[in-house]
């Protein structure tokens, strides 16, 4: 009985948490073997907090090894206004998240959220939730193919 908690708890500390920051809401997505990323909730923004509650709620929960945050770069790789926001909760994150916290660009990912549930003909009131989600996921699927192209996984 010993040695399966030994293994469930050597792979939870495997898993990968991705987030997708916005003004209104955060989508996350989990990876507990970095090989398949799969969305996870949406947080609705309250108060910058409470969002960090949140989010070390998952943290606790999964006991992710790095969170991947997306960071939606111009498209000549600059610092947007909405990614400097980002990098700034994410600092406020990071004083209370016991993970590394990697960012990830994350151009495209709503719109290829958007086109997905689109294609999976998702009900209009249902995409405010999922768009979050499934970008996360997206985010997480890219940094994955990442770790695995460059052998660091």
């Amino acid at each position: 009985m010993e040695n399966q908690n030994i293994s469930k708890r050597s792979e939870k500390k495997r898993s990968l948490l991705a987030l997708d920051i916005g003004d209104v809401r955060i989508g996350t997505a989990i990876s507990q073997n970095q090989i398949i990323a799969t969305p996870l909730c949406t947080i609705q923004r309250r108060t910058t907090s409470a969002d960090i509650s949140a989010i070390v709620e998952l943290i606790d929960e999964y006991e992710p090894i790095q969170i991947v945050v997306g960071l939606p770069l111009t498209w000549d790789d600059q610092i947007s206004i909405q990614a400097q926001k980002i990098k700034d909760f994410s600092s406020l994150l990071a004083t209370e998240a016991q993970a590394e916290i990697v960012f990830w660009d994350e151009r495209r990912t709503t719109i290829q959220a958007q086109g997905i549930m689109i294609t999976n003909k998702t009900r209009r009131k249902r995409k405010k939730q999922k768009v979050d989600q499934i970008a996360a996921s997206l985010i997480l699927e890219d940094y994955l193919q990442h770790l695995q192209m460059n052998g660091a996984n």
